[in-house]
């Protein structure tokens, strides 16, 4: 029988989507979305059907990660639904563990479709992810910025689309180099406006100085990006980061440089 890649015991598998499908009925409702679209970037182009998993039992599936799944979909009502414009300030109230619990679940599906290079950081938060040690959540270093409607250039524009708004979903690794310190392994989720930027640290060791550092750079990058701590359950975060159009194109690249 076949191991669970969550609870790591051996059990029938289910299958599951790579993203719930709660949370994408809720996404083609307000896009008005009769179609669908997926970006695989294990084969670089985009499928008509979403990746599924079939290494999850359901146990798991039903359980631990179906709250998690229904704790994004509330925020996506409560916050994701409204696309702020550039400048405009908003208000985010969350639950700091759920929620991080959740990115991390859901990058930890990506990464096993794609074979990321963030996996073997993802496994090692398994016990966060299903609740059983809060204290490893200090590893992971999580911020958010707000993608703003942009207008799309007219050399990459032969539709003459008047913007390209920030209303899809999307997940991906980061290769984050800062001139002089190396080069860093992110995580990115994309819903919607929101964007949320992982950072891994090794787990069950002090690396608050080093986090502090990193923050330092990211947030000197992204001047309207906050640093989502765990003592923090509202935030008021300014749109402005990037726009759409320069969001979805760095997304392809996978590399963000910084001098």
């Amino acid at each position: 029988m076949k191991v669970c890649s969550f609870c790591k015991e051996s059990k029938p598998l289910t299958r599951e989507h790579l993203w719930p499908a709660s949370l994408h009925k809720r996404l083609y409702k307000i896009n008005k979305q009769d179609r669908k679209y997926f970006w695989l970037e294990r084969n670089d182009k985009t499928i008509a059907s979403e990746p599924k998993i079939q290494d999850v039992c359901a146990d798991c599936n039903n359980g631990v990660l179906s709250q998690l799944d229904n704790y994004i979909c509330e925020l996506f009502d409560q916050s994701f639904a409204h696309m702020p414009e550039r400048g405009e300030s908003v208000t985010f109230e969350h639950d700091h563990n759920k929620l991080k619990r959740w990115l991390l679940k859901m990058s930890y599906n990506s990464a096993r479709i794609s074979n990321s290079p963030d996996l073997f950081a993802l496994e090692a938060l398994l016990p966060y992810i299903m609740g059983k040690n809060n204290e490893l959540g200090g590893s992971v270093q999580l911020f958010i910025q707000l993608a703003y409607p942009q207008e799309v250039p007219a050399e990459s524009n032969p539709d003459n689309i008047d913007k390209l708004y920030p209303d899809v979903h999307r997940s991906g690794f980061i290769f984050f180099k800062a001139k002089g310190e190396g080069q860093k392994v992110l995580r990115a989720i994309h819903l919607r406006s929101y964007s949320f930027i992982i950072s891994y640290w090794p787990p069950g060791t002090n690396t608050l100085w080093e986090q502090y550092d990193f923050a330092s750079f990211y947030l000197n990058a992204h001047s309207t990006a906050i640093w989502l701590t765990e003592n923090m359950t509202s935030v008021e975060i300014e749109c402005g980061a990037v726009g759409a159009y320069d969001s979805i194109k760095q997304s392809r690249t996978t590399k963000l440089e910084f001098e």
